[in-house]
């Protein structure tokens, strides 16, 4: 009775982990080292510290990226939107909540490799 129990809250417990860890599908590549490639990487990146650095390093402000910066030829709202980029999007203050979307889980979770290029 004890093994079970054990195994049952275990089972819970890495169940849950598995829900609420966040899974990657999506792995970006500089196509080259301009700075509007370095910001879009920092984008991708999803970390606000990473966001807050590249920006800080390359002597720019977010409000200018969010307006003008173009990755991958998307604008910085569908960019932040189209692959899920949650803390990137609240960083620049775009509202990310909105927009209502039905997705095929299967297709999530595969791996995609994106070649980044931001605007020149």
């Amino acid at each position: 009775m004890i093994s079970f129990k054990a195994t049952l809250y275990s089972t819970v417990l890495l169940g849950a982990a598995t829900l609420t860890a966040p899974v990657m599908a999506t792995t970006f590549v500089a196509a080259d080292s301009s700075p509007g490639t370095q910001v879009c990487m920092a984008v991708a990146s999803n970390k606000r510290l990473t966001l807050h650095r590249t920006i800080k390093e390359l002597h720019t402000n977010k409000h200018v990226i969010s307006k003008k910066l173009r990755c991958n030829e998307l604008s910085m709202n569908d960019f932040v939107a189209l692959y899920d980029l949650d803390k990137s999007a609240r960083f620049f203050n775009i509202e990310a909540t909105t927009s209502t979307s039905i997705r095929d889980l299967a297709k999530v979770n595969k791996l995609m490799v994106v070649i980044m290029a931001g605007s020149k």
